[in-house]
């Protein structure tokens, strides 16, 4: 065990959170059973580690979200409102305006459309404005 680090501990059917920075570390009979049940609490390094390996799309997705946010307080628009256009639930707008959802372009386009707004560009994005579309509508 390192001093200083936080360590989750199975005792008694529970679980116990102890920092033993402050812990007298001598052998004491306590101490050497809750060593015997210690779990080194580890999540919260996954979830950086998460994090830093998805910044880039996560980003993309906040700014995503912040512009639909925006756009439904201007057009005073609900989330419900936007689901019903979208042809999807409530609960999956709210996952969406959370900023972290991965979005696929089909459900970015039809935010685009539904909301009348640019969320993204590509090359070729100022074409689609003067051209009609080969695809058929969905």
């Amino acid at each position: 065990m390192i001093p200083g680090s936080l360590y989750l501990i199975k005792f008694n059917e529970g679980l116990v959170f102890l920092n033993f920075y402050d812990l007298n570390m001598e052998a004491s009979a306590v101490y050497r059973k809750w060593k015997e049940n210690v779990i080194p609490d580890t999540t919260w390094i996954k979830a950086a580690e998460w994090r830093q390996e998805n910044e880039y799309w996560l980003d993309v997705s906040f700014d995503i979200a912040l512009k639909v946010v925006c756009t439904l307080r201007e057009k005073g628009m609900t989330k419900r409102d936007l689901a019903e256009l979208m042809g999807c639930s409530p609960q999956y707008i709210s996952k969406i305006l959370k900023g972290s959802e991965n979005l696929t372009l089909q459900t970015i386009c039809k935010m685009e459309k539904v909301l009348q707004i640019k969320l993204i560009e590509t090359p070729y994005s100022h074409l689609s404005a003067t051209t009609p579309s080969s695809q058929p509508e969905q």
